[in-house]
């Protein structure tokens, strides 16, 4: 048989390691396996074979294989039955960063042990599947060379049971049991089991019995988690004790008659391939997480969904009015930046300003459009996956909500600012705005002229961001049962008042979340883009209601000092369209990839959704902005 490999010369090395020391017997242990690792994957069994009729042919034979015994007794299985594959940390912060250290840091694998030895060789998936592939009288023949120890296997079971009691017995999971007494949860008696039936295999059923029982009670919290709000540390948790019940179970099961150690192997190895690649812990407890947040999103898009003309009527109202009250928040803008020079003085002001128009419009029930994109994206997702619901009246029932509060917007910001800069012109003898900031103010917008488009994508970016903070307070809220636990509250009720506590519950439960996405909203469009001036990147802020707001100011101005031409307010209005169009479709966009992937919404199926809107839209245009052109019922 040719192989290309030099397997004699590799199996003399170990035939005679009586007189070399520990490190370099190790060192050519070590070797031997990187020359198997190093043989392409399709042609590695026949190099094994060889290696394996090498051996029983060699003189040697038993002096051989008693090195490869004597290696795998001094580096004890222990910690690669136990560890090879799952995390070392408890929470999932601590992981990453542990994963991400285990790239930079040299170790020493001789003077380790054979966990550092194995996690050394970089171990790759195909390495597992091979080792699955291989012939049964090729796994005989090493099984007593390789075959753990009573010993080890009892060692790896206490180890895992241990680890797995401390984890379930944290105060914050076991308060998501049924039964919030330690001493009655399945994990408490969980490493006494696993010694007992390790010692009396006869048992088996025992563990069995008691896997089961532990299973239930992590799907108990499973359950708790969708219901009441996720944490990545929890979901992380709750997948490491998994983990670990299913790592007992295969170490326990080699105690057995008909046990199988290839499947040990093959779970060992596939960890030693995947357990330094953070994605790999990062993506089922990232994923349940931001379905939670999705979720939590998603309920407060309905309400921002008109159904009938008089709920039309009743968001267009309100839009007008936060049009209104965003001409004071651009009247206050560039009066900041006028009095206020200090980089870091003027962020904070800015910051203010948005977030206290921000919190006036939240108090009031007015609607800002560009906030209403990143939460209407989750509840049409929400329609998508519910087979009974009709996903293409509700995203209908959204674009014309969010027509409807647009337009509202616009038409409450330019008259405002306009009327404001008559006033103060009656008041000053000249417009708020000085000729050449007029003329800054219209030109900014010009599409062709300028970074609008860039910046208008930018803020989208940011409306995105808020939308999660609002979605993540939504879901911490829930999780830990805030406004249930400020309602009932003793200590607060004494301080407050039961009527007071009940309102303060009530905000926390109904406006806490969408305050928080306002003030983070706030400190991006006012913060952000001064920060990156200082690092000499230009950005500055295309917020809709805001520029148009700006641009009245603007306009009045420049007619006022006679400067003012129509192609020039043609051109600026035209940007203010563009800037209305990315501003919401960026929001909504980032906000409905995120929602897909959050509730694994197939590609297929997103595919077949957006054909059907390219259709819809082509034959009944008008159906996706006014109310009087839909033909099919609204529905969310």
């Amino acid at each position: 048989m040719r192989t290309g490999i030099s397997i004699p010369l590799a199996i003399n090395d170990l035939s005679n390691l009586e007189l070399l020391s520990a490190r370099e017997r190790t060192t050519r242990v070590y070797g031997l396996l990187r020359v198997i690792l190093n043989v392409p994957v399709e042609s590695r069994t026949a190099v094994l074979s060889e290696m394996t009729l090498t051996i029983d042919r060699h003189p040697c034979r038993e002096s051989i294989r008693s090195t490869l015994r004597d290696f795998r007794s001094h580096y004890s299985y222990v910690r690669v039955i136990s560890e090879a594959g799952l995390p070392d940390e408890a929470f999932l912060v601590r992981e990453l960063v542990t994963r991400a250290v285990r790239h930079l840091l040299p170790v020493d694998e001789v003077e380790g042990d054979l966990y550092v030895l194995m996690d050394s060789l970089n171990v790759k998936e195909s390495d597992g599947r091979w080792v699955a592939s291989l012939p049964d009288s090729l796994i005989a023949s090493w099984a007593d060379t390789f075959r753990p120890s009573t010993f080890s296997i009892l060692a790896s079971c206490k180890i895992l049971a241990l680890r797995a009691t401390s984890v379930a017995l944290s105060r914050d999971l076991i308060a998501f049991t049924d039964d919030e007494d330690i001493t009655k949860s399945s994990f408490f008696h969980l490493p006494a089991m696993v010694e007992h039936v390790i010692r009396h295999p006869e048992d088996f059923h025992l563990w069995e019995k008691q896997r089961a029982a532990c299973e239930t009670q992590l799907q108990t919290v499973n359950q708790s988690l969708s219901e009441r709000g996720s944490s990545a540390n929890l979901i992380f948790r709750v997948r490491l004790l998994r983990s670990l019940l299913g790592r007992i179970h295969q170490v326990i099961s080699l105690e057995r008659p008909d046990s199988d150690a290839r499947k040990l192997a093959v779970t060992v190895l596939h960890g030693f391939a995947s357990q330094r690649r953070l994605r790999t812990v990062m993506g089922a407890s990232t994923r349940r997480l931001a379905r939670s947040v999705v979720e939590r999103t998603g309920r407060a898009g309905k309400h921002y969904i008109a159904q009938n003309a008089q709920q039309w009527g009743v968001m267009g109202l309100g839009a007008v009015l936060a049009g209104i009250i965003t001409s004071f928040t651009a009247l206050f803008k560039y009066s900041l930046a006028e009095m206020i020079h200090a980089p870091l003085l003027l962020a904070v002001a800015h910051s203010l300003n948005y977030v206290v128009s921000f919190l006036l419009m939240q108090a009031g029930g007015f609607l800002l459009a560009s906030k209403m994109p990143a939460v209407t994206a989750a509840t049409l997702v929400d329609a998508m996956e519910d087979p009974a619901k009709d996903h293409m009246a509700s995203l209908q029932a959204i674009c014309k909500t969010q027509f409807i509060v647009t337009i509202s917007n616009l038409i409450g910001a330019v008259p405002a600012s306009i009327a404001i800069d008559r006033i103060i012109n009656a008041v000053r003898g000249h417009p708020f705005l000085p000729e050449a900031a007029a003329e800054h103010g219209i030109h900014m917008l010009f599409p062709h002229k300028s970074m609008t488009i860039l910046f208008a994508i930018t803020t989208g970016v940011f409306l995105w961001l808020s939308s999660l903070a609002t979605g993540w307070t939504a879901n911490y809220l829930a999780l830990h049962r805030m406004a249930s636990a400020i309602s009932k509250s003793l200590r607060i009720r004494a301080k407050l008042g039961p009527e007071r506590a009940a309102k303060l519950s009530h905000w926390v439960r109904n406006h806490a979340p969408g305050s928080v996405g306002y003030i983070v909203l706030g400190f991006l469009l006012g913060a952000v883009p001064i920060m990156f001036e200082l690092f000499g990147i230009p950005l500055e802020v295309r917020h809709v209601t805001l520029a148009a707001a700006s641009l009245g100011y603007a306009l009045d101005a420049s007619r006022l000092y006679g400067q003012l031409r129509w192609q020039d307010a043609v051109l600026a209005f035209s940007g203010i369209a563009i800037v209305g169009v990315l501003n919401i479709v960026t929001s909504f966009v980032l906000s409905f990839l995120l929602a897909v992937r959050a509730r694994n919404i197939g590609e297929a199926q997103s595919r077949r959704f957006l054909r059907e809107v390219g259709l819809e839209l082509l034959a009944h245009p008008f159906s996706f902005l006014l109310p009087s052109g839909s033909n099919r019922p609204s529905a969310t």
